[in-house]
């Protein structure tokens, strides 16, 4: 079973990615409560940037659930999950659990793909 534990997190972020990619594409999603959580939505909605994150959450939600470029999109996708952390850490509190889900589920997924990581942690690889 823990074997199966990173294929398990890689499809779960894939089905989370994905629906939420097509929830954005949809225009569904509520306006958070917090004046300060509204203003930052609203800075990506009319800074189109909302967009380029819904492409991104699409293709990459795909690519976990097909395990196409897995690796490649768990690394696409750590910048995006950081910024929903600190939205839901600081901004929106209630969701605080989606601040704790997503990176579990990162770090898990990426633990199955360590080995092709491991090299980007070196100080001073080697050239090749």
């Amino acid at each position: 079973m823990l074997a199966k534990l990173p294929m398990i997190s890689r499809i779960l972020l894939g089905l989370l990615f994905l629906a939420s990619g097509i929830g954005k594409l949809m225009g569904a999603g509520a306006l958070p409560a917090d004046p300060a959580a509204q203003s930052f939505v609203m800075a990506l909605v009319n800074s189109h940037l909302i967009s380029i994150v819904m492409v991104v959450e699409l293709v990459c939600g795909a690519a976990l659930l097909t395990g196409f470029f897995a690796p490649l999109a768990l690394v696409v996708l750590s910048p995006i999950v950081v910024v929903i952390c600190w939205f839901h850490l600081t901004l929106d509190a209630a969701n605080w659990p989606m601040a704790v889900v997503l990176p579990v589920l990162m770090f898990t997924a990426a633990h199955g793909y360590r080995t092709l990581y491991l090299p980007l942690l070196q100080a001073r690889p080697s050239k090749g």
